[in-house]
């Protein structure tokens, strides 16, 4: 994993890469082909003698700068080779230029891995950004007036392109409802994620235009079979051992997180089986967390049953003081889930001792495994009793939140309302819409999505899609390659593969679904592989301490204090001053929701003050 950035304009210019330089500390270098100019940070995982960027083929007539790892690269080099193609290093990055010359920008949908990367053509001079069809690896774009920039991160492109930037309203209003903007917006107005499994080709002269190369739907469709058998449980079995082997491709050290949840568990279970060594695990727990709340002893657990060294990360309320701006005091945005500060202090411990983890990532959306999945079967049934239910619930609990999505009749309201933030402040996201925001983009992209996809799908498949479209890349992946980049390690995805991920969401309903729960090929497959209470145990993210912790560390509650209630608080600008002392008063504190607000707003107040310092990037504490 690495970082690239890079531009295209009638007079390219030196690229500021050591914006860049902890997604690659190895090494750092650019050049300059044709109309564009090319950089790379390197983190070392492949090739580590010969695989350095920018790399040119052979011949000289493509050059590369690629943040990711292919898989296949082995498998298609073969290929390559009996078509004539001849290469200098062993490295995947050289394959990846291989495979245009022989097949164009559709030889990308060969590709099995994870993958942002650009490829100038010396040939007509255009230059070719591509991106991996889950969007594992990130890749932004934006336009200057004589200029095409690209970057792996928000900060390291606004820098670049010296653009001042200005903020897309509505992109806030969905990151505060729904965690992230949907489709290709970002936080700033024209600035834009590259949609997964698409190139977006430059001209010598700056002019684009994009090229779907592959979709998760299509891959969906090639392996669904409606009448076809459930998958035996050895070939369910087979199905992880194979992805989880690929993932493993490296020269370094690696291990995988274990929060003891089912996915994390079968990755490391199916990882301890390459190896005759112990294989090394990363699990979090949280100082003051009752042992109710802790997900150390599923992870202890499983750790004794496959034979892994498994080291516990404490984290504390003075680590969200310390991490808390470097995950959100940068261009880069607001990570305002308190679990991304666990992740990135799991992410610095774990780099200590590896440069790659394995994570479980993406099973649930592949198998079916979050609840609402199962309980969406039921809305033509309950929705009305729901109607009336909800609003005396309210969502201050899981039965709450299902009666609430429930109640919606038609699909793209509730299929948006199971995940919507609830640590939303409503004032805040009421002044937006009176600035413009416009809350009905994000039903607007759904039901493009959901038009698109075939008539024979399923619901679920058609939930299970969506969430890989959007939920994943634009939230949950974009979220774990920050943290861990910060932490210079590589995060791999491996229930997020071609060969895997795409058949799993093609199973029919009643293979991945019994009653309310789901992943249930997964749960039989591995009932004699796994501790018990792993495979039982109900979904649950990381629970914390946080209301206790902004209540009575003076640390982390002066912190908050002193930036929410300052005279030049970015926040002031849409909130008043009593809005935010009512959001730190003790009785909004006393509850998890109302420690969430209050750990929201902080965080959108460290990314405004970045955002009007155009601070590219935050430093970690030594």
């Amino acid at each position: 994993m690495c970082g690239i950035l890079g531009s295209v304009s009638d007079a390219p210019a030196p690229l500021g890469i050591m914006a860049l330089h902890h997604r690659g500390p190895d090494a750092q270098a650019q050049t300059r082909v044709g109309s564009a100019q090319l950089g790379h940070a390197r983190l070392s995982i492949v090739d580590l003698a010969s695989g350095a960027q920018p790399m040119t083929d052979t011949t000289g007539t493509v050059t590369i700068v690629f943040n990711g790892e292919i898989y296949n690269h082995l498998t298609l080099r073969r290929d390559l080779e009996a078509r004539g193609q001849r290469f200098a290093t062993r490295s995947d990055t050289e394959v990846i230029l291989g495979l245009y010359l022989a097949h164009g920008v559709a030889g990308f949908a060969r590709l099995r891995g994870m993958y942002a990367f650009a490829v100038h053509d010396a040939r007509d001079g255009s230059t070719t950004v591509a991106r991996d069809p889950f969007g594992i690896k990130p890749l932004f774009w934006t336009r200057t007036p004589r200029a095409v920039h690209f970057a792996s991160e928000l900060g390291a492109l606004l820098h670049e392109a010296g653009v001042t930037p200005t903020l897309d309203l509505t992109s806030v209003l969905e990151t505060l409802t729904h965690r992230y903007a949907f489709g290709t917006h970002t936080l700033y107005e024209g600035v834009h994620r590259l949609e997964p499994g698409t190139a977006l080709v430059i001209s010598a002269h700056a002019e684009v235009r994009h090229v779907r190369f592959t979709s998760l739907a299509e891959e969906v469709e090639r392996h669904r079979a409606p009448g076809a058998p459930a998958p035996t449980d050895a070939e369910v079995r087979a199905r992880f051992t194979d992805t989880v082997e690929h993932h493993t491709m490296a020269d370094v050290p690696l291990g995988c997180f274990l929060s003891g949840g089912l996915d994390s568990s079968v990755v490391a279970q199916r990882l301890a089986r390459t190896t005759s060594e112990p294989i090394r695990a990363y699990a979090v727990g949280f100082e003051g967390a009752t042992s109710e709340a802790s997900e150390l002893p599923y992870a202890r657990a499983v750790a004794d049953v496959i034979g892994a060294r498994l080291r516990e990360v404490q984290v504390s309320a003075a680590d969200f003081a310390d991490l808390a701006p470097v995950l959100s005091g940068s261009l880069n945005g607001p990570l305002a889930d308190p679990a991304d500060i666990a992740m990135l202090k799991l992410s610095l411990a774990a780099g200590t001792e590896v440069k790659v983890v394995l994570s479980g990532e993406g099973g649930d959306e592949a198998f079916a495994g979050y609840p609402k999945y199962a309980a969406d079967r039921y809305a033509r049934i309950l929705g009305p009793a729901m109607r009336s239910l909800a609003p005396r619930l309210g969502r201050r609990s899981r039965v709450g939140i299902a009666a609430d999505a429930l109640a919606r009749a038609q699909r793209p309201d509730r299929w948006l309302r199971w995940f919507e933030n609830d640590a939303a402040p409503v004032a805040l996201m009421s002044t937006l819409m009176r600035g413009g925001a416009q809350p009905e983009r994000a039903r607007a992209w759904v039901e493009d999505r959901l038009r698109a996809y075939p008539r024979a799908w399923s619901d679920l498949q058609r939930m299970q899609v969506l969430d890989l479209e959007s939920w994943l890349p634009n939230n949950l992946l974009h979220r774990g390659d920050y943290t861990t980049m910060q932490a210079s390690i590589e995060q791999r995805v491996p229930l997020l593969d071609l060969e895997l991920t795409p058949w799993a969401v093609a199973l029919p309903d009643r293979v991945k679904l019994s009653g309310l729960r789901g992943k249930m090929p997964v749960r039989r497959a591995f009932a004699s592989n796994l501790p018990r209470q792993v495979l039982t145990r109900p979904k649950s993210g990381f629970r914390l301490p946080l209301a206790e912790w902004l209540r009575e560390d003076p640390t982390l509650r002066g912190m908050v204090h002193d930036h929410l209630l300052a005279p030049n608080a970015g926040l002031r600008a849409w909130l008043d001053r009593a809005t935010l002392e009512g959001l730190l008063s003790p009785a909004a504190l006393a509850s998890t929701g109302g420690a969430k607000l209050a750990w929201t707003a902080l965080c959108l107040e460290l990314w405004l003050q970045a955002a009007h310092a155009r601070a590219p990037q935050a430093a970690v504490p030594a």
